[in-house]
């Protein structure tokens, strides 16, 4: 990390520096979200991704070989998967590989670095793996390997932000050598790569000089570039959200009294969607409940933003279905588009959160209290219980649920805790594996008025 790349993101650190990193409180999300955390042992670091029911960052101080990944799983538990990085730049994978950026290798001491690494099957690792020998590509090919994304088939694509118009943006080789080749290139600061359902892909890049920020457009169709939107007042990480906005971190308020996250429509037009953090940095969208994950410099916590819109209040009556309400679900719809009960998976498909076709689906299942819906007032919430009707015994993971919500129930604003896994195994007979399914049932308890009932139903298809 060095010369100028090492100006733009010290500009940003040292105005993150300059401000006492914020707690969760003075963090402000758009309308229509419910703000959080995932707390971790140290310093958050780098990037952050998803992967089924575990989130990836980093840890560690910057340094030669100092900086390591960890898992954190639904439990809270925390496993260090590789060890030995020294500057994380950016995440990115799935349950078959993740991919770690790393632009410290010039330091004094560093074994690796400036490349890319991979780890294998991250969900299961027990025990940290070294950087080095991860390596994608040979230490140093990459001297300024940041932002990092995946297009379609997983081939990874890196952001080379070196400035004075020799950023790059690499894309992995599928023959040939040497393993990355040159995509695109005469930019200053690469600042976050992300791609849309259709292919194309969205980078950003900052101004050596003036520090101002651009989104670009590249599509492989036609192997053109456009300019997608420009005066931002920053860029770092980029994602796309549940709605299909872009989400860019990196930017300050016009004060620079905190940091902000902002989002583009597709006409390229900005606005805000969160401030009040030190300084954004990585970015990660869990596709199923629409959570937004953001590393916050200086931070031991994840910050979190879960769409309201994506929550299923379980069916009960309007004036108290706020009590409590399901996260970390897609339910079916029926025929006039409302919510059912109900949400059904394919084994191995996206929406199984193993990722793997295994003869059982994993769900993942959350709840908020004290959710903002119109008609409904929650009074303060007394009790909470939740049960699995056909099931003599609750599932380990749904007993842990309801003493997060139990534990939750003496707050006075919106909170959401978890999700736990709900594993569902298919059904096996001689002729074949058959569907199955478990019920959940939620029933919250205020100080005034009838119970909130909810119900939501799991069912795994072959």
């Amino acid at each position: 990390m060095q010369r100028g790349f090492c100006v733009w993101l010290v500009s940003g650190l040292l105005l993150g520096l300059a401000m006492s990193p914020p707690a969760q409180s003075s963090v402000v999300g758009p309308p229509g979200y419910i703000v959080g955390q995932v707390p971790f042992p140290g310093t958050v670091q780098g990037d952050v991704a998803v992967i089924g029911t575990a989130v990836f960052t980093g840890q560690g101080t910057f340094g030669p070989g100092t900086q390591s990944l960890v898992r954190r799983d639904w439990d809270g538990t925390v496993t260090t998967v590789m060890n030995g990085l020294n500057s994380i730049g950016g995440l990115a994978g799935n349950h078959q590989y993740l991919f770690v950026t790393d632009n410290g290798g010039e330091q004094v001491g560093a074994a690796t670095g400036d490349t890319v690494f991979v780890v294998s099957n991250p969900t299961s690792v027990s025990a940290p793996i070294n950087a080095v020998g991860a390596e994608i590509a040979p230490p140093g090919s990459i001297p300024f390997a940041q932002g990092i994304a995946l297009d379609a088939a997983g081939r990874p694509y890196v952001g080379d932000p070196a400035g004075d118009n020799v950023g790059k943006v690499w894309r992995y080789r599928l023959f040939g050598w040497p393993p990355f080749e040159q995509l695109q290139s005469g930019y200053d600061y690469i600042a976050g790569l992300a791609f849309d359902p259709s292919g194309r892909l969205f980078f950003g890049e900052v101004n050596a000089v003036t520090f101002e920020g651009r989104v670009y457009v590249f599509n492989p169709v036609t192997n053109t570039v456009s300019l997608l939107a420009t005066g931002l007042s920053g860029a770092y990480d980029q994602v796309f959200d549940h709605r299909g906005k872009l989400l860019v971190s990196g930017g300050f308020t016009p004060s620079f009294s905190s940091s902000t996250i902002v989002e583009i429509d597709s006409a390229g037009n900005a606005t805000q969607f969160a401030e009040g953090f030190a300084f954004s940095t990585g970015l990660d969208v869990d596709p199923i409940s629409g959570r937004v994950y953001v590393v916050d410099f200086g931070a031991s916590a994840l910050t979190t933003f879960t769409p309201v819109e994506r929550l299923f209040p379980g069916g009960g009556v309007v004036a108290s279905d706020c009590w409590s309400e399901f996260s970390d679900v897609l339910p079916l719809l029926n025929k006039k588009g409302k919510p059912t009960s109900k949400v059904v998976c394919k084994d191995g498909d996206a929406c199984d959160r193993d990722g793997a076709e295994n003869g059982s689906c994993l769900f993942a299942v959350g709840l908020c209290l004290r959710v903002p819906r119109t008609g409904c007032t929650p009074p303060t919430l007394t009790s909470l219980e939740i049960t699995q009707p056909g099931q003599p015994t609750p599932d380990a993971s749904v007993v842990q649920l309801q003493t997060w919500a139990q534990g939750a129930l003496t707050g006075t604003s919106p909170e959401c805790v978890g999700p736990v896994p709900v594993q569902v195994p298919l059904i096996s007979t001689p002729k074949g594996l058959r569907p199955a399914q478990k019920k959940l049932r939620v029933r919250t308890y205020g100080s005034s008025g009838r119970p909130d009932v909810d119900r939501l139903t799991l069912r795994c298809t072959p």
